[in-house]
């Protein structure tokens, strides 16, 4: 990183204080340089998405070598949702801070999020993407990554009703090991999901160490937990789904 395009960084990063700014670096005709880009996330001071047709615009002008994007008043450390991020967009990325104009640079390393205690981050760290990585890391299963705007269930979808299917489940009657619990909380669609532990212990997850009936799951705007299930958690389930390829308990 160059002082010349840092300062562009800073400058945009000053601009759009108190939200996050964002952007990328492309090479173009052999050079490097910064394209600054709109943030389109809901909640701008917390969070960023880059406007696709700004990122389509540059890609159209060069090769991506880095994502860019600010942290207001907090320290330029990756948080959770980054690291993961940049795992999945297999690209560096590099965190300015604002306004001390501090920056950081990280690679993809292979790092993955913890099932319990993972902060929450709609589209990439959320009850859906709990119950994937649980079923990516204990079984081998790769979910679908289902494309899903961030209040969908106010919004007239079903997605779990509408997916669960062609994902690979089918509908239960009582939950085992391994069956996803899906939930209807204060919404007009079931919006919230998670994973019945039973009484096992997991073969490949080494920080769980479930107790008979708790499942694990990730709330909006919540870390990740493993509670009891029963209650209101009970109250709340409308579907019990066993995947196919789950393998029966003894």
């Amino acid at each position: 990183m160059n002082k010349t395009m840092l300062k562009q960084i800073q400058a945009h990063a000053a601009a759009e204080f108190p939200k996050e700014s964002c952007g990328v670096v492309i090479r173009e005709a052999g050079r490097l340089k910064y394209v600054p880009c709109r943030n389109d996330a809901k909640t701008p001071s917390e969070h960023f998405i880059i406007n696709p047709e700004d990122k389509c615009d540059a890609e159209d002008r060069g090769e991506v070598t880095l994502i860019i994007h600010s942290h207001p008043d907090v320290p330029p450390a990756p948080s959770m949702t980054d690291r993961v991020s940049c795992e999945l967009h297999e690209k560096p990325w590099g965190i300015v801070s604002w306004p001390s104009g501090e920056y950081f640079e990280f690679k993809p390393c292979g790092y993955q999020a913890p099932l319990i205690g993972r902060e929450f981050g709609h589209g990439l760290l959320d009850c859906y993407a709990l119950c994937r990585d649980y079923y990516e890391r204990e079984y081998g299963i790769e979910l679908p990554n289902y494309p899903r705007r961030d209040g969908w269930w106010n919004d007239g979808e079903s997605l779990y009703e509408k997916y669960y299917e062609e994902a690979g489940f089918y509908p239960v009657s009582m939950p085992r090991k391994g069956d996803m619990i899906v939930m209807q909380i204060n919404a007009g669609a079931p919006n919230h999901a998670g994973i019945y532990l039973g009484d096992g212990l997991l073969a490949s997850v080494p920080d769980l160490h479930p107790a008979p009936g708790t499942f694990l799951h990730h709330r909006y705007n919540k870390k990740s937990t493993r509670d009891v299930y029963g209650g209101m958690w009970a109250d709340y389930t409308v579907l019990i789904l066993r995947h196919q390829r789950v393998p029966e308990v003894d």
